[in-house]
Parts: C-alpha cells; structure tokens; sequence
C-alpha cells in the first residue's frame, strides 16, 4: 500500500510531465517514431533548427519545452533560443531581465508578451533565463508589419534611422512567387493578398536579419515561430539562403494537427510534430 501511495504522489507531482510524453507523437521524415536525442544528435550537422509552432497548441509549446531540454543537455553553452514572440525594439528589456536588472514583472509588463504567454511561452524563456540560453528577440516591431500590410512595402522608406535599426536592409524585395507565399494568398479571400505577402515576408526578412547577425559559428539556433515562417524550409530560410547559408544547414522541425496531417509529406520536414487536432483555428501564420 505504502509504494502505491508513493507512485500516485510522483504521478500527482509531475503532471507536466507526463503530458508532454503523451500528448504528441514526435516522427521523423520517414515516419518512424523517435525522441528529442535523436533531434539533438542530428542538430549537431546544423547551425540552424526552426521549429515551425501551432500558435496557442499546448501540446505544441510542450514539444518545444523538450526539444530544448534535450539540445542543452547535448549542447550546453552552444544553444542560442530564438523567438518570433518577442520583437526586435524589446531586445534591451530581455537583455535586462536576463541579467537581472528588471524583476520578472517588469519584464513582462513591458516586452509586448503574446496573451498566452504565461502558459506556452513562459516556461521556455524562465529556463533559459536559468540556464543561461541567450535569448533573441527576432521579430519585426508589429507596427511596421501592420503598416506594410494597409500600405505596401514601400511605406518602410518613410521611416526614420531609428525605425530602421529594428528592419533588415531597405530596400526589401520579397519573392512572393515561393510556394508558401502563394499558399497563404489562397487562404484568405478578400484582403489585399499582395500586402498580407509583404507583410508575412518583411516578418521573415527581419527575423532572418536578426538570427545571421546574431548567431556565431559556434552557436546552434533554435527558432521557435509559426509554421507557415518555415514550412517547406521556406519563409525565415529563403531570406538565410539569400545570404549564403547552405540549406543542408538547416533542420525544420514542423508542428501539424492530427486531421491534418499526411503521411506522404513527411519528407517535407526532418521532423513532424503531431498534436491532437486544435479546438479551434489558433494555428496562425
């Protein structure tokens, strides 16, 4: 009776746990299962591993967690943690939390945090922060995204010097011919298709800025962001590419719901997270 007791405290305890073991299958590009070692021995080829997310899939923000776990305790002192969720402009906020200047509540009241920051996105930067990860924030000021998106990407040339230390070089052309591209064009009738491109484009263009001045050879980057910024290891990728680094460097990680996922496009990506099908259409861009 006492070990019984015993086992049900630890099941009690480590809820977290447990869910993130069963609440996902983790495959390879083959369909075989595997474990986030297997993703962390294969990081060691690579300079950069995208983790393509579903936005608000706690499961999703789980496999993120592990995957992680796993690449510092391959790698410890090598792992640089990317995020879309934290814009450029508040780089000197997580800097200052990450040193402890600011207290958690400052940091989080003022660095813009996505509302479901305190369950999916906390955990990850609390152990990085522990742990010493440096952390960047790689995405493009909001502002300047919504702007390209009601007035086209030549609004960017209006903007001051200031403005400019948070963008990629102006001018930015965008190939809105890549297949992601033209995927999401088809997704949502009746908007200015055109600028929604612009505007998911100037978010990769500037995140891809950020990481290639960011990252040092000897750095392994995880990016967290939303799928659609490296499906097909496009989006984030094409704008590396742009610059020299070899596609045989990058290792895509691709978050997909149970109903919509397909065998026959597992080669897509080195490694396909498969989560219960999301209770609603939160697997934003």
């Amino acid at each position: 009776m006492g070990k019984l007791f015993l086992i049900l405290g630890a099941l009690w305890c480590f809820p977290p746990l447990i869910q993130a073991q069963t609440s996902y299958q983790l495959i390879d590009s083959t369909g075989n299962p595997v474990t986030w070692e297997a993703v962390s021995q294969l990081a060691a080829t690579k300079d950069f591993v995208f983790f393509g997310e579903l936005h608000e899939q706690e499961a999703a923000h789980l496999a993120e967690l592990e995957c992680l776990e796993a690449l510092h305790e391959q790698y410890p002192g090598r792992i640089l943690l990317g995020m879309e969720m934290f814009e450029a402009d508040v780089q000197p906020i997580v800097n200052e939390y990450f040193a402890d200047l600011i207290n958690q509540r400052s940091f989080e009241s003022e660095a813009r945090i996505w509302k479901n920051y305190q369950r999916d996105y906390r955990p990850l930067v609390e152990f990085a922060k522990n742990n010493q990860i440096q952390l960047l924030a790689s995405n493009v000021p909001r502002r300047y995204a919504n702007a390209v998106y009601h007035a086209g990407i030549t609004v960017l040339d209006s903007l001051s010097h200031y403005a400019r230390q948070f963008l990629p070089p102006l001018p930015l052309e965008i190939d809105t011919n890549i297949s992601i591209y033209q995927e999401m064009s088809g997704m949502i009738p009746g908007h200015d298709s055109r600028n929604m491109i612009q505007s998911q484009g100037l978010k990769d263009a500037t995140m891809a800025h950020f990481i290639i001045n960011s990252k040092t050879d000897n750095d392994i980057l995880l990016h967290l962001n939303g799928a659609y910024h490296s499906k097909n290891k496009e989006g984030i990728p094409s704008f590396l590419y742009l610059q020299g680094v070899d596609p045989h460097r990058i290792l895509l990680i691709e978050c997909i719901s149970q109903d919509d996922f397909v065998a026959s496009e597992n080669h897509l990506a080195d490694f396909t997270v498969i989560i219960p099908t999301p209770d609603d259409s939160s697997a934003n861009p």
